[in-house]
């Protein structure tokens, strides 16, 4: 997830600066001299994220090779903000290249984790992204958990 809200957040967030008219960044309005090179980016790291996402409950996992993907002895225990802080950057980059499957991923483990809230509402700091069970319940505002109320 720190990849996600870091690196792809901030090329999503530069491709906007980059391209608002009203900013006017390159000193000229209608200026061809940026051609979304940071939204091409901003692409190519997703698409190296995708298979983080290939899970059993779609929550990914919290490690991947951006060269070769998922490391083959990557443990199944994600953390909550791993699972639950894509949605904005997710959403962004469905909305500014067209492909939705992007945000369809972040849904689909932010819903995950929706549904394995405790009987009172609360989720747990640690979850298998394999069986959907909870491995630390006790929550709180920690590392790890924080993100995933921001």
């Amino acid at each position: 997830f720190e990849t996600n809200i870091r690196v792809l957040g901030g090329l999503l967030s530069a491709h906007l600066l980059a391209t608002d008219a009203h900013l006017n960044i390159y000193g000229c309005q209608n200026c061809q001299s940026y051609k979304g090179e940071l939204l091409d980016l901003a692409v190519d790291l997703a698409d190296r994220l995708v298979p983080a996402f290939d899970t059993a409950t779609g929550i990914p996992f919290g490690t991947v090779n951006l060269k070769y993907g998922v490391p083959k002895n990557e443990t199944t225990i994600a953390c909550l903000a791993g699972g639950g802080t894509l949605a904005v950057e997710m959403s962004v980059l469905s909305e500014l290249t067209g492909n939705d499957t992007y945000c369809q991923f972040a849904d689909k483990a932010q819903l995950a984790l929706q549904k394995r809230r405790t009987p009172i509402g609360l989720f747990g700091g640690h979850i298998d992204n394999k069986s959907g069970a909870w491995k630390t319940k006790i929550g709180g505002l920690g590392a790890g958990i924080d993100s995933f109320y921001e």
